[in-house]
């Protein structure tokens, strides 16, 4: 039963949680809003052409120099965020409103970047400074209780103090407390983007009728995928490493990636953003694309990102590794007109995205999202033999290293 101590850190975490996913949801607005107004709205009315995308990248890449170079190597991504939570055990707060406003300069200009990393890393920054706060409360709840309203507000709303992080505390945050504090933050985010009729995040790909006689091609669809993203990957690795031997600056390299963003608004255009807003249409342009269009437009996709996080314009790789893929997946489906359509899409571009985000259950849940529930024990599939794979030829390493000693 919750005591007075617990129906009061309760309510409070309640408000903060709520605040955090109105914080997501107005930097999810402000994203969409700014994209559709500078690459939509304005052309369409004045009838801008190629002069007005040079002179709003300028201006942009400009505003992403400024910024980098006063406030060093920002929006942090969620990897950084959580490499510095297991370092310190806690997060530097200072820099998540700074994040956000770099994020959203990154995010209108069309760089072929997500918003999931600037917005995961928003929410795991202040979920942190959420948890500091309340135990603090927790740990001086007998000097609190008997304060007055000022002195709470105080408490509650100041940034920099009253924060106890978790190695300085006696007792962990409950398991219950926080599941409840998730809960309602998504909830709160979820009622938010409905209220306003703004497009969910995943869009279902369709119907399937996959069967046994499908399997069959399983195997030969995984290590497709298997060798896609493995072979991306080595070449992207390799160009990398010769374009970091050039030791440009920082001005030039976002000045680069400003260049590639207008070359994709004149060649492409539908590979601009994260591709999280196109993959409403994405069947539509599977099924009708020829095959060799959509291999270029699914690599072209994938060298138009890792340009993107090479030259500075940082942002997710979920969404833009999810669309390449999928585009992967509808070309390959083409090749076999009699299996279903998206037992194939699923197996390939599951494949090739596990091997390019390198986390097996992350691609797998998120991926699965996009098709039906009777595809799912094909996903598990999936995810389960990368797994094997992987610990196969860990153990196999393992063993030639000790042969080797």
């Amino acid at each position: 039963m919750f005591g007075k101590k617990e129906l009061h850190l309760v309510m409070i975490g309640l408000f903060y949680s709520s605040v955090i996913a109105l914080i997501s949801y107005g930097f999810i607005r402000a994203e969409s809003l700014g994209s559709q107004f500078l690459w939509e709205r304005l052309p369409h009315q004045f009838r801008f052409g190629t002069v007005y995308s040079i002179v709003v990248l300028s201006i942009l890449c400009s505003l992403v120099i400024f910024l980098k170079t006063k406030w060093g190597e920002l929006p942090k991504t969620s990897h950084e965020l959580l490499h510095e939570l297991n370092e310190k055990r806690t997060i530097s707060y200072k820099n998540t409103w700074r994040n956000i406003a770099l994020a959203l300069p990154v995010l209108v200009s069309g760089a072929g970047v997500g918003p999931e990393a600037p917005l995961l890393g928003v929410v795991i920054a202040y979920s942190i400074w959420q948890a500091d706060k309340l135990r603090y409360m927790a740990a001086n709840w007998e000097e609190l209780k008997g304060c007055g309203l000022i002195k709470w507000i105080k408490y509650i709303f100041h940034p920099n103090h009253y924060l106890l992080s978790y190695p300085a505390s006696q007792k962990e945050t409950g398991k219950f407390f926080r599941n409840l504090l998730i809960a309602n933050g998504v909830l709160v985010f979820w009622m938010l983007m409905r209220v306003t009729e703004q497009p969910s995040f995943v869009t279902k790909l369709g119907e399937s009728n996959w069967s046994i006689v499908d399997l069959p091609l399983f195997l030969p669809l995984c290590l497709y995928g298997l060798v896609i993203g493995k072979g991306y990957t080595h070449i992207m690795m390799f160009l990398r490493a010769r374009l970091e031997r050039l030791k440009l600056s920082l001005s030039c390299k976002i000045g680069l990636g400003a260049i590639a963003i207008f070359l994709v608004t004149l060649l492409a255009p539908s590979l601009l953003f994260s591709g999280q807003h196109s993959l409403h249409s994405i069947v539509e342009l599977g099924m009708k694309t020829p095959i060799q269009t959509l291999f270029v437009l699914s690599f072209a996709k994938l060298i138009f990102l890792d340009l993107c996080l090479w030259s500075g314009w940082t942002g997710g790789d979920i969404f833009p590794v999810t669309f390449a893929s999928f585009l992967q997946g509808f070309a390959v489906a083409q090749l076999f007109p009699q299996t279903d359509r998206l037992f194939v899409v699923l197996v390939v571009s599951l494949s090739i995205a596990i091997t390019l985000l390198e986390k097996e259950w992350l691609a797998g849940i998120f991926i699965s999202l996009f098709f039906p529930i009777q595809l799912f024990p094909v996903s598990l599939l999936v995810v389960g033999l990368t797994i094997l794979g992987r610990k196969i030829l860990l153990d196999k390493s393992h063993k030639s290293s000790k042969s080797l000693s």
